[in-house]
């Protein structure tokens, strides 16, 4: 049993339209963030004025945690939240260095939340958002906070925002034979923590459908690895076909109409995709190595894949509407490459890459071009793309206040600033972020 689990580890880890003259280098170099005042929204009752406070601690924390923007005390206001959200005295607002002004109103009524919220350029001295959302319920208020500062972010840096997304990852309790593994799920931000399975069979590498609603997975179950689905709502899960080798590392594609994934067959690992709605599936790679974590460019005409066909890891892409296409590779760097994933935006391929017993998070460019390492730590892996392309999710391992060896997730900027712990309530490994809601 111990020899197959190793077995099976060892197979997935071989594997700007900007406003007010603001300019986001979204690639490299220092960010300065820039300063914004959130105002408390105003309010008639304790009940309305509670859900304000909590309304813009929020955003507030949204926005902070990119660290493109540096949220200005509540202290330096020079006028009240009535004041403000009629018509701000942008002169005020200048002498506290304000580039950015969020200011709002709130009502409930028959337990439904109305909120009006308005973005103000300082310097350009004009209303750039005025907004209501309407017909939200008491408990949705979280996701309500974090639609308005999807808005703000997309209208301040011209990028969408992700501060409704979720992230799903697996759960590990306990050490050694005792540990166990289980599927969570939780926002963005560590919030709303919900455990998946029961821990009975060993579960990895959970990643989202494009639409959020469903997760494909592997898990170790009646002494054979094979590829699930689970739906998020009903939880109901179901095997990926009945292969006779250990099938693993699955993604979807970008129309979440196909699973990618990769299947072992007497040593050897290759690439294969599989049809949902026809039921069919068709061979990608068909060599002796071990070819595996393969992940869809954005279009979905291309992937990138970890190979050790050159003697080491290294990453490839290789066309799919064209399959009798060579790979290409794209890595020549020393040490080994694996769990590639691309960018949404299309323009970068994040890796892990191992060398001389450290580890770390990196990006290269689609044609091989620009490589460069962002986060280095022991065991680091699982890196995984924020919707907006912008920022990283990944896992490593790290030391408690006992000196005890942790897994936890990280989340870091693609210009390898703003480095930090995303927290959980168990450790962590094998995240992956999901789409945004549609609103």
């Amino acid at each position: 049993m111990k020899k197959i689990l190793l077995l099976i580890f060892y197979i997935i880890n071989i594997y700007v339209n900007p406003l007010s003259g603001l300019e986001i280098d979204v690639t490299e170099g220092k960010i300065e963030p820039l300063p914004i005042a959130v105002v408390k929204f105003n309010s008639q009752d304790a009940t309305e004025e509670d859900y304000s406070l909590k309304i813009n601690t929020i955003i507030s924390n949204n926005l902070r945690n990119t660290g493109l923007f540096k949220i200005l005390s509540e202290k330096s206001f020079l006028q009240s939240e009535n004041e403000v959200f009629l018509q701000p005295l942008f002169s005020d607002w200048r002498l506290i260095d304000a580039n950015f002004l969020i200011s709002g109103e709130i009502f409930i009524n028959n337990r439904l939340l109305k909120i009006n919220f308005k973005l103000w350029d300082i310097y350009q001295e004009k209303l750039v958002v005025n907004k209501n959302i309407s017909g939200i319920s008491e408990s949705d208020w979280r996701t309500s906070s974090h639609i308005i500062s999807n808005i703000i972010y997309e209208n301040i840096t011209g990028e969408k925002g992700y501060f409704d997304t979720k992230v799903v990852y697996v759960a590990e309790e306990g050490d050694g034979a005792e540990k166990s593994r289980k599927l969570a799920i939780m926002d963005y931000d560590g919030n709303n923590h919900k455990i998946l399975t029961d821990g009975k069979d060993l579960v990895l590498t959970p990643r989202f459908s494009p639409d959020g609603k469903n997760i494909v997975f592997l898990q170790y179950k009646n002494n054979k690895a094979s590829v699930y689905l689970m739906n998020l709502k009903s939880k109901n899960t179901k095997i990926l076909g009945n292969y006779l080798g250990m099938s693993f590392a699955p993604r979807f594609s970008p129309n979440g109409k196909k699973i990618i994934f990769s299947l072992t067959s007497r040593g050897q690992s290759n690439i294969f995709i599989q049809d949902l709605e026809k039921n069919k599936n068709f061979q990608v790679t068909n060599n002796k190595y071990i070819n595996t974590s393969p992940y869809f460019s954005p279009n979905g005409k291309k992937i990138v894949f970890s190979s050790d066909r050159a003697g080491k890891q290294n990453l490839y892409i290789k066309k799919v509407v064209n399959n009798f296409k060579k790979a290409e590779r794209i890595t020549y760097g020393k040490g080994n490459y694996a769990t590639p994933v691309w960018s949404p935006r299309g323009d970068y391929i994040a890796f892990t890459k191992s060398y001389k017993k450290k580890f770390y998070i990196g990006l290269i460019k689609a044609n091989g071009k620009g490589e460069r390492l962002i986060s280095e730590g022991y065991l680091a892996d699982g890196p995984t793309w924020s919707p907006n392309g912008r920022t990283l999710a990944f896992y490593k391992i790290v030391k408690d206040q006992n000196n005890q060896n942790k897994s936890k997730l990280f989340t870091i900027d693609i210009t390898g600033n703003l480095e930090k712990e995303l927290v959980t309530p168990y450790q962590a490994s094998d995240p992956d972020w999901g789409p945004s809601i549609k609103y």
